[in-house]
């Protein structure tokens, strides 16, 4: 999700007649596969509510399957069907009316797209695409509307009308211009990652025996980074922390989304094993976002009690460690 949606015209007004003549309640035009993995993300929200993003319920939102044709909405233990608000091979939260929706393709329109292009942005690891990573992204997508409608996110209250047409430069122009085209911006933050996924590890491995071992290694990260940091713009600055706060916690709740349906081991290859991992845009901050998110559980495992998404994940790491900014 980007911080403008650049060029997109929000086509989910629709007048009463017209809804009222697509409208379905029941299990017509859509598989029961994707009925089934809705109501199944659904039944998670007790587990999910353990990580603590108080007010954060997946049922609070619409979410509509896109099937190549029209959407199919499930709310309020209704389905019924429209024409397409967007026509997306990715998930996505997106504008209808007044409101964020969660906007999937179906699992079928899902298998096709990594078919051809092999993976999708954030999920560099893994092969194929089934139920699992579904209900995954659907609470992704999800955690992103409960951003959008609840919080000011780095200070700035972002609308459904907001997201309309054309905007300023997006987070993923400002990140491959002045991230992925500098290359000793690029040697740096690879560099930076190194460290992220050393403390991974230690954590994979349950080797945090020593929390001042691991908070070393956070605290040679947290300098090299604002080292770094010191040679951006401040609108790249703020586009990597912005998607870093808001990528890397929905794909935070979606990798215990995964890990839940998956197990342990499946967890580890899909998400763990390429936090290191560098790539073009701005996918790689799903993974630093991850990798903060989980240091953070261990560091200060409270760190959600007062999180409103005013600060950036290296903020609130650098309070807890008591390390000047």
């Amino acid at each position: 999700m980007q911080k403008q949606v650049k060029g997109m015209i929000m086509t989910g007004v629709f007048g009463a007649g017209l809804l009222a003549a697509w409208l379905w309640t029941g299990n017509q035009g859509i598989s029961k596969e994707n009925q089934k993995i809705y109501e199944e993300a659904v039944s998670m929200q007790e587990e999910v509510d353990t990580l603590g993003f108080e007010g954060f319920c997946l049922s609070d939102y619409p979410v509509a399957m896109y099937d190549g044709t029209s959407d199919y909405v499930f709310y309020e233990g209704k389905t019924w069907k429209r024409p397409p608000v967007m026509e997306t091979f990715v998930g996505t939260a997106y504008p209808v009316d007044d409101h964020f929706e969660v906007i999937v393709p179906t699992l079928e329109q899902f298998e096709s797209l990594m078919s051809l292009a092999g993976g999708v942005e954030g999920m560099a690891a893994g092969s194929g695409y089934g139920a699992s990573e579904q209900k995954g992204t659907i609470w992704h997508e999800a955690f992103h509307a409960y951003q959008l409608t609840k919080f000011a996110v780095l200070g700035e209250k972002v609308t459904p009308e907001d997201m309309q047409g054309e905007g300023e430069k997006s987070e993923e122009e400002w990140i491959v211009t002045e991230v992925d085209e500098k290359p000793d911006i690029q040697r740096k933050l690879k560099g930076e990652m190194q460290l992220l996924e050393k403390a991974a590890d230690m954590l994979k491995n349950q080797d945090i025996s020593s929390i001042d071992g691991l908070r070393e290694i956070v605290l040679e990260y947290s300098e090299r980074r604002r080292q770094r940091m010191k040679e951006m713009q401040k609108s790249a600055r703020e586009a990597e922390i912005r998607c870093e706060l808001t990528e890397g916690t929905a794909y935070y709740v979606e990798a215990f989304v995964y890990r839940m349906e998956s197990g342990e081991q499946a967890y580890e290859e899909r998400y763990l094993d390429s936090l290191g991992t560098y790539e073009g845009g701005r996918g790689k901050y799903y993974r630093t976002g991850l990798a903060k998110c989980l240091l953070l559980d261990v560091l200060c495992p409270d760190w959600k009690e007062h999180f409103d998404f005013s600060k950036g994940l290296d903020e609130l790491l650098e309070e807890y460690l008591e390390v000047k900014i």
